[in-house]
């Protein structure tokens, strides 16, 4: 594969589970489904539809255990009697902000890890040891020589990210300091 793309793609695969919401996740990084050639393509989405959704329970008020099945579909079959689920029960989303239950926080990594993103978009789980092996291998005496960089992505810088990907070796540098190399 040309630039460094591929490096992004095997980093994902090789990251451990543990460091990922679920391993669903990694699947659906690796292996995006595209609808059709037509559509426009986008990252795929890991909230909940913001639409609210239709489920079904069992309407038969004999067993009181019938009311902890649900269905997607209104034609299933409850387990424990044996009756139609057809009772409308209609799941609503919880306010944004709120309390999430622990590996439903959102997006694609556990919040709790840092990572490191290098120049050829190798991706690591970042730790004082690892920092201090990055230090080690640049042959950086100074730490105070280093300095922090925030950037902020909008659509265009993602384009240009996109494309240094595929052309380059060190995306990071050419996208976001390249206004530094030519001084």
């Amino acid at each position: 594969m040309v630039g460094c793309l591929g490096n992004l793609y095997d980093s994902v695969e090789t990251l451990n589970d543990t460091y990922l919401q679920s391993k669903q996740i990694k699947n659906t990084l690796l292996n995006p489904k595209v609808s059709s050639c037509g559509s426009t393509m986008l990252l795929p989405s890991v909230e909940a539809s913001t639409a609210a959704t239709t489920f079904y329970g069992c309407s038969y008020a004999g067993y009181g255990n019938c009311r902890v099945y649900v269905s997607d579909g209104p034609n299933a079959t409850c387990p424990q009697c044996k009756q139609k689920m057809a009772q409308v029960n209609t799941y609503v989303q919880p306010p944004s902000g709120s309390i999430q239950g622990v590996g439903d926080q959102g997006g694609y990594v556990k919040d709790v890890v840092t990572y490191m993103v290098m120049d050829d978009l190798t991706v690591k789980p970042m730790s004082t040891i690892s920092s201090i092996t990055l230090l080690n291998k640049f042959n950086i005496k100074e730490v105070g020589a280093l300095e922090e960089k925030i950037i902020t992505m909008d659509f265009n810088q993602g384009v240009k990210l996109l494309k240094a990907s595929l052309q380059s070796k060190t995306v990071l540098t050419d996208v976001f300091l390249k206004k530094y190399r030519t001084l």
